[in-house]
């Protein structure tokens, strides 16, 4: 049987977790900035990727097959998956940067996986 003095002992032996952050210095809120700059464009650009493909991919060659637009709208395909690939490498290039960025994380917030 376990007496509840050898509870409280056990208590004290475990190692505190503290989960509030420290103290965010005006570098640490520019990173911070950089940080949300830098996600915000790479959520638009993927957004941008996907509407050029889904428009050029999906929507033309379905609009021409039903005649709902001319064949002629077939020769823009190419200039929309250009621009999808353009919109596509900036995304990877600002998840990228946002993933360097969220290095200053550490820096206030030791465990930030919670």
């Amino acid at each position: 049987m376990i007496r509840s003095k050898d509870k409280v002992k056990s208590n004290l032996n475990m190692e505190q977790i503290f989960l509030d952050p420290g103290f965010i210095s005006p570098a640490n809120w520019q990173e911070l900035g950089n940080l949300q700059r830098s996600l915000g464009l790479a959520v638009l650009f993927i957004v941008l990727f996907a509407s050029n493909m889904l428009i050029g991919h999906n929507m033309i060659p379905s609009f021409i097959e039903s005649r709902h637009i001319a064949a002629s709208w077939g020769r823009i395909r190419p200039v929309l998956y250009g621009f999808a690939i353009i919109f596509f490498a900036l995304a990877v290039f600002f998840v990228q940067r946002a993933t360097v960025y969220a290095g200053v994380l550490r820096d206030f917030w030791p465990d930030y996986w919670i």
